[in-house]
Formats: C-alpha cells, sequence, structure tokens
C-alpha cells in the first residue's frame, strides 16, 4: 500500500509545496511528525503557515493537521 504526504508552507512570503510517497503508514507519519516539528508552532520563525495532510492510495485521509501563524491585516471600514 502507498501512503501520501502533501505539505505546504509559508516562508518568508513564499508558498512552498510538495508530496512524499512512502510504504507504510509508520514511514509517512514519521515524516509527517518532522515536518510540523521543523516549520510548525514557530519553531522556524521565518515560516507562518504550514499544513499536513496524509491520504492513502483510496484517497482516505488519515492525518491532516494546519498550523497558521499568519497575521492578518485589520480590516479598516
Amino acid at each position: 500500500m502507498k501512503f501520501f504526504l502533501t505539505q505546504i508552507k509559508h516562508t518568508n512570503g513564499v508558498w512552498e509545496k510538495g508530496c512524499v510517497v512512502k510504504d507504510t503508514l509508520d514511514e509517512i507519519k514519521q515524516s509527517y511528525h518532522a515536518y510540523l516539528g521543523a516549520y510548525a508552532y514557530g519553531h522556524d520563525t521565518k515560516t507562518d503557515y504550514v499544513q499536513c495532510l496524509v491520504t492513502d492510495i483510496n484517497g482516505m485521509v488519515n492525518m491532516a493537521e494546519t498550523w497558521n501563524g499568519i497575521q492578518e491585516e485589520p480590516n479598516e471600514e
């Protein structure tokens, strides 16, 4: 069976994305947690948004998390 990790991050105003493919759920979980641990939760001060999504070969979502540290501009009216 195959598992897919979709990775999205926003660093220094640039959006980056990628997809990792692994053979087991444990392997993809390790990649999922490593990516979040490296960039999310304020760990990388230049990154203000991280999203990870794990799906299997049938498209079922196994895990998903979004860390949003983007400071939105106040809406002045």
